[in-house]
């Protein structure tokens, strides 16, 4: 073993019903390192972290943890060898305090067998602090912020002594602000000896937090680099096998006449007398922290916000009442953050999903035209790649990447004149991401107007011809695509502005 590692996984090697996830993985880590491990969706990284944590065991191949060989049989046992992971969904229990969050499973605050309330409440304080949190022990966690729960998913395996932690996609629900917060909680733990392994799609964190790299394909361990010594283009192509050229590709649409326009729109207390346009052929970017109103407009332009003012026309029709049936019947078309909640009825067929907007277009006599429903199937799978099996296999069963493919199918079988997309390629890897790129832009192509949301300021800036930010339910500020940077966007999410 490497003396500098403190963990080395040699020639790891797992099947599933015969067919083979892992390849003779290797992969290893230094003390008070930050590793990030990359890979598109079912390249291995959750089953290689999984036999990390003792939650799956390998076929073959070595664990090797501070210079011995081990086994873990469960997940209690590698976190007790100081082994630890954060899911991308928290662990924790909103009812009960911070404090009984992170000292559950732990006697350290124990005396006679009884819970030393002060003790915990100030061992608890110490830990939060160390990594930048500044909160109430007592504070129940659900009153929490995401970020704030975040830094107790940290603390608990820290009062754990954790040596090695492994963080899974720990930005997807943070804001750009809250990002930062996090980081500098990272950066902490990294002074203070613990290694860490940080997976995530998000390629500008990799190369803004992490040391080193390693890349993972097709269930085999394909690059291992510094991060100082490549770059994004570098890493997509391992990943992917192939050059995917530039992730934002602008293919120069041509911009005609206003498609969507939104009038003194108001509702809740993140929403105030909004008012903005997009053009056929056009991407509008929305950008805001959280609770900003970039997220929750355009839910109410689709008809899906209470006690709303204000109106929506496209192409000049006003839409009297913002209802989802009135939006779709006008030609506009939303894509849901979440698409498992939102987006699929994931254990149905493709076929399915695809038909379930226009199942008025495709049915006769209360009976669905079977071989209508079937040609729209097959003409989206094909225009849009979805790699499947058939239109009849379960969307559960598809990648992440092509599962947003059919949240978006589902959407252009309604042939809509604009399309809103809220958070398009969250939890999709870069590939994936890549092709929903190209896919957006040969929309907008044809003339589509298209409005995208995103937490990803990167995605926002890459994509859009022009960008709006949201302050305090406010568009404050304007910014064209070739003016575009993060300081700038960043600025003005964050500027102070009267109530």
């Amino acid at each position: 073993m490497d003396e500098s590692n403190i963990l080395e996984m040699r020639q790891i090697e797992k099947s599933f019903s015969g067919v083979k996830v892992l390849s003779a993985v290797d992969f290893s880590i230094r003390k008070g390192e930050i590793m990030a491990l990359v890979g598109e969706n079912g390249a291995g990284k959750s089953t290689l972290m999984r036999i990390l944590t003792g939650i799956y065991e390998a076929d073959a191949g070595d664990i090797i943890y501070k210079g011995n060989t081990i086994y873990f049989k469960n997940a209690k046992a590698s976190a007790m060898a100081g082994i630890q992971i954060i899911h991308q969904d928290f662990n924790l229990f909103p009812n009960m305090s911070v404090a009984e969050n992170i000292f559950l499973d732990n006697s350290a605050v124990c005396r006679h067998g009884l819970v030393d309330w002060r003790l915990m409440y100030r061992k608890t304080r110490d830990l939060i602090s160390s990594i930048g949190g500044d909160f109430d022990p007592s504070e129940k966690v659900s009153n929490l912020t995401v970020q704030d729960q975040q830094i107790v998913e940290i603390a608990k395996t820290l009062s754990a002594d954790a040596e090695v932690l492994v963080m899974d996609e720990p930005t997807s629900a943070l804001p750009e602000n809250e990002v930062r917060n996090l980081f500098a909680a990272i950066r902490r733990l990294k002074e203070r000896g613990v290694s860490i392994i940080y997976v995530s799609h998000r390629l500008n964190e990799i190369f803004e937090i992490c040391d080193r790299i390693t890349v993972l394909r097709d269930g085999k361990t394909v690059a291992l680099a510094r991060i100082a010594d490549v770059d994004q283009t570098w890493v997509i192509s391992q990943m992917v096998g192939k050059n995917v050229g530039n992730l934002y590709p602008k293919t120069g649409s041509h911009i005609g006449n206003v498609a969507m326009e939104v009038n003194d729109m108001s509702g809740g207390t993140y929403v105030h007398n909004i008012n903005f346009s997009v053009r056929s052929g056009e991407i509008v970017g929305l950008y805001g922290l959280v609770g900003s109103g970039a997220m929750e407009c355009p839910q109410m332009i689709f008809g899906l916000g209470r006690k709303v003012k204000g109106t929506v026309s496209v192409h000049g029709k006003n839409l009297h009442k913002l209802t989802v049936a009135n939006a779709i019947k006008n030609g506009i078309a939303y894509v849901p953050a979440d698409r498992h909640r939102e987006g699929i009825i994931a254990m149905l067929a493709i076929r399915i999903n695809l038909s379930l907007v226009i199942l008025r277009r495709i049915s006769g006599f209360m009976f669905v035209k079977g071989l209508a429903e079937n040609g729209v199937t097959a003409d989206y799978i094909q225009r849009l790649r979805v790699k499947c099996k058939s239109g009849e296999q379960a969307v559960t069963f598809l990648s992440g990447g092509n599962q947003q493919k059919i949240v978006i199918a589902k959407w252009l079988a309604s042939d809509p004149k604009v399309l809103i997309l809220n958070d398009p390629t969250r939890g999709v890897d870069v590939g994936a991401r890549a092709e929903i790129y190209g896919i957006i832009n040969e929309l907008s192509s044809t003339g589509m107007a298209v409005v995208i949301t995103s937490s990803d300021i990167d995605e926002i800036m890459g994509m859009s011809d022009r960008i709006l930010v949201f302050n305090r339910g406010r568009i404050i500020r304007e910014i064209k695509h070739e003016d575009a940077t993060q300081n700038e966007l960043l600025a003005a999410a964050n500027m102070e502005i009267p109530s």
